[in-house]
């Protein structure tokens, strides 16, 4: 490709990624507001019929549990799911910005190295050449390895979440009809497996296992 065309490729690539990325954004703000409206309609019908009847007032909160475990379930996955995309951009952003000759600690590399601050043991391997390392991050992409940390560290938080609602439709689940406690529990158990689907099938963080092995990989090649 001339360099016109791999400019023209490389910015719309960018573009993409803002995309996912904003979409990633949107989705966050759009759990937060569905929850906190969930948790307030219910805590209202809660407060307003608890001192008349304890059985009610009881399966809003199992409701609100359940119906929050599944947004928080598929908000996981579904954010996963999109920057699972957003990583399999960057071994073509990086050969893009070899093309254009863009600094290895600039664009793409640069943002790689500090969001997932193990890549840089992959940039600065003096044994391995640009293409290598492009080589080693599209390795590492097909391998489901180039998650952040953060994801994590979210995912841990939501689970947490979830297990809260769990133990609160446990708890409650001798005060309300039965129908309605066996699928309260069901939906905070729905939500804890959709978070760990995100978590195994999409970009995990990369292990320094993994990334000896892809530096060994293409070192040697």
């Amino acid at each position: 490709m001339s360099s016109d065309e791999v400019r023209s490729f490389l910015q719309s690539s960018q573009q993409m990624r803002a995309l996912w990325t904003g979409i990633i954004s949107r989705n966050f703000v759009f759990t937060i507001a569905f929850i906190v409206a969930i948790w307030s309609y219910f805590l209202k019908a809660y407060i307003e019929s608890g001192s008349n009847n304890l059985a009610n007032g009881l399966s809003f909160l199992a409701v609100a549990a359940g119906l929050t475990s599944i947004m928080l379930g598929l908000w996981r996955l579904y954010t996963r799911y999109i920057y699972n995309r957003v990583a399999g951009l960057y071994p073509d952003l990086l050969l893009c910005e070899k093309i254009l000759g863009i600094e290895s600690h600039q664009g793409t590399a640069g943002y790689l190295q500090r969001s997932i601050p193990r890549l840089r043991q992959i940039f600065r391997e003096k044994q391995l050449n640009y293409d290598q390392k492009q080589e080693v991050i599209a390795f590492l992409v097909d391998r489901k390895s180039l998650g952040r940390k953060s994801h994590i560290v979210i995912d841990f938080i939501v689970v947490a979440l979830i297990i809260t609602m769990f133990v609160l439709c446990i708890g409650v689940h001798a005060n309300i009809q039965l129908p309605l406690a066996i699928g309260t529990i069901i939906a905070t158990i729905v939500g804890f497996l959709l978070v760990l689907c995100g978590i195994f099938a999409f970009q995990r963080y990369p292990s320094q296992s993994i990334i000896k092995t892809a530096i060994t990989k293409y070192g040697e090649e």
